[in-house]
């Protein structure tokens, strides 16, 4: 919708529920945020993955999205690791500094392409624009149509963080879980590719990784 990403709706939706930075703090926001932005990067060819599963920016690529730079500079500064290696040990790691800085350059693209406002380290998102993006993931999940692929990411995002809870009413809330797990269980979907599948298999894992550490 509006020429958003995944990445930038699912930002919007959290900012939307707790308007701070430090929203992102939360370990299963902040999982789903890593994962989201990893996946950007090896759809656009920016980075790709080692036979031993290992992150790698790729050695002729285009510049990455303005908001995805910082953290294409730390996989590239790091030795190669893991997508589930890398995103629990950022998001594990006490002060959270590297997810606040990849936050950080998300919201300030948000602000300056004009679909957020910021005032004293408060942030507002558009509350039209972000009713009609839950609007349309909601009829995509209710419609006897096969959802998007974006829409499925959309709802991998808010179903993993927990936000979904907080964002739709308790029957809609249990409806997009459903469809999701109908979505990603059968083979009849042919927008919805076998990455995607991983993806939220591999995010749910992450989740449950970072959620029992004290």
């Amino acid at each position: 919708m509006d020429g958003l990403t995944y990445t930038q709706e699912f930002v919007l939706c959290v900012l939307n529920q707790k308007p701070k930075l430090s929203a992102f703090k939360d370990r299963k926001i902040a999982a789903c945020l890593l994962l989201s932005e990893i996946v950007e990067l090896l759809r656009d060819g920016t980075m790709d993955l080692t036979p031993a599963n290992r992150m790698v920016i790729a050695q002729v690529s285009k510049a990455p999205t303005d908001y995805l730079k910082p953290i294409t500079d730390d996989i590239k500064k790091g030795q190669p690791q893991t997508v589930s290696n890398y995103v629990r040990d950022s998001v594990l790691s006490v002060r959270r500094r590297r997810v606040t800085k990849f936050a950080q350059a998300i919201c300030d693209a948000l602000v300056k392409d004009g679909y957020l406002e910021v005032d004293h380290k408060t942030y507002y998102d558009n509350q039209t624009l972000t009713d009609r993006i839950l609007t349309q993931l909601y009829n995509d999940a209710t419609a006897k149509k096969e959802p998007s692929e974006k829409n499925s990411m959309l709802a991998i995002l808010l179903v993993n963080s927990g936000l979904i809870h907080q964002i739709f009413p308790k029957d809609e809330a249990q409806t997009v879980e459903l469809r999701l797990k109908e979505v990603m269980r059968s083979d009849q979907y042919h927008l919805i590719s076998d990455v995607t599948k991983k993806i939220n298999r591999d995010l749910a894992a992450i989740i449950d990784a970072v959620s029992f550490v004290h």
